[in-house]
């Protein structure tokens, strides 16, 4: 009788405000009507790219990253990190215009004794970043401010080893230099003549481009985080993911049975969702095939989807009403003004709806919002 409540109690904490109904619906009914409300693929991608969002949740867990990370770094740094004291890093060592531009990850730990950061980032963009180093030392940069202003008296600064995993839906293979020396001038001779004036600093890219699904398997990575890899090659446009997931049903039941099975579970059938075209009666024969915890997240993932769509959809006819009272006050709009709109969010479509009453210009309309 635990795996039940287990189930109650996740139902209610996750849907954020949205009270399952008593009544018995199927997870598969539940789930199509994301379609009626609205609440389709591109719609989502809008917000939250789907891969940052799966890959923030699921590598935020020390231990699932902790996989990742020993089956890249070399051995010698593998035995220096003390894994069991890994733990997520505060934001705050990210600058705010730094923060999302990828999924990153960030954690604390020591190194031989010594505080340290691991970086986890995620690129999964088709084409690779050619100007990747850089936007990793940006980061670097911003940690080690952020921990000088903690620490003033501090002679040394934490070391940071930051990892780069190439993983998405179609990712192509890394197939630019990981050294940021290379994109300095461009004069090669000129470069290799000035030395060490030129700074020297290379990223770690795991490209999994490389590595086909057996390798991945070899890796024993935690369930989640396989899955999760395993999603990105097979979700994306694919209409009979049913089918192609048949093969990995054991990971997904391992997911299920792991400590926090529901919250990865909620993750990954939220990405499917977002990403896929499968049907919900198609998908209905991979969840049947697990146990009772993933059948009830089924279904909570399929009304927090339905009650996004619903206020989504809301906020698009809030949008259009407030686009219409501006052209009809002030004439013809400049380019902008409703994809303006469009990305406010409650908040400020609530501001607008009182001030669009008594702006006298587009410019006192918005504000400082």
């Amino acid at each position: 009788m635990g795996r039940p409540t287990r189930i109650h109690r996740y139902s209610l904490s996750t849907v954020r405000g949205v009270i399952v109904p008593s009544r018995r619906v199927s997870w598969s009914e539940r789930w199509a009507r994301r379609a009626v409300t609205g609440t389709l693929p591109n719609m989502v991608v809008k917000q939250d790219n789907p891969h940052d969002s799966l890959f923030r949740q699921i590598m935020s867990d020390p231990a699932a990253a902790a996989g990742e990370l020993r089956a890249v770094l070399p051995q010698w740094l593998v035995a220096l990190i003390d894994w069991d004291s890994m733990v997520p890093a505060s934001g705050a060592y990210i600058l705010p215009d730094l923060r999302n531009r990828d999924c990153d990850v960030l954690f604390r730990t020591t190194l031989a004794g010594r505080d340290g950061f691991v970086h986890l980032l995620l690129e999964h963009q088709s084409s690779p970043d050619k100007h990747m180093p850089l936007r990793v030392l940006e980061y670097m940069v911003a940690i080690w401010g952020r921990y000088l202003k903690e620490h003033p008296n501090t002679e040394y600064y934490p070391l940071v080893i930051p990892v780069v995993v190439n993983s998405g839906p179609n990712t192509r293979r890394w197939n630019y230099t990981t050294e940021l020396a290379d994109r300095i001038g461009t004069d090669a001779g000129v470069r290799a003549r000035l030395g060490d004036l030129v700074p020297r600093f290379r990223i770690l890219v795991d490209d999994l481009a490389w590595i086909d699904l057996d390798q991945l398997y070899a890796r024993g990575l935690a369930p989640s985080v396989l899955m999760m890899l395993i999603l990105h090659r097979l979700a994306f446009g694919n209409e009979h993911l049913d089918r192609d997931l048949q093969p990995h049903i054991e990971v997904l039941r391992a997911v299920e049975e792991s400590p926090s099975g529901a919250d990865n579970l909620y993750g990954l059938f939220s990405y499917i969702s977002k990403v896929s075209e499968t049907s919900a009666q198609d998908l209905e024969r991979v969840v049947d095939r697990l146990g009772p915890l993933a059948k009830e997240v089924a279904v909570t993932t399929a009304e927090q989807l339905r009650a996004e769509g619903q206020a989504m959809g809301q906020a698009k006819g809030q949008a259009k009403v407030l686009l219409r009272q501006l052209s009809l006050k002030f004439g013809p709009l400049p380019d902008g003004i409703a994809e303006r709109l469009e990305a406010g969010d409650p908040a400020e479509l609530e501001i607008w709806t009182e001030r669009v009453l008594t702006a006298n210009s587009l410019e006192e309309f918005f504000g400082s919002s």
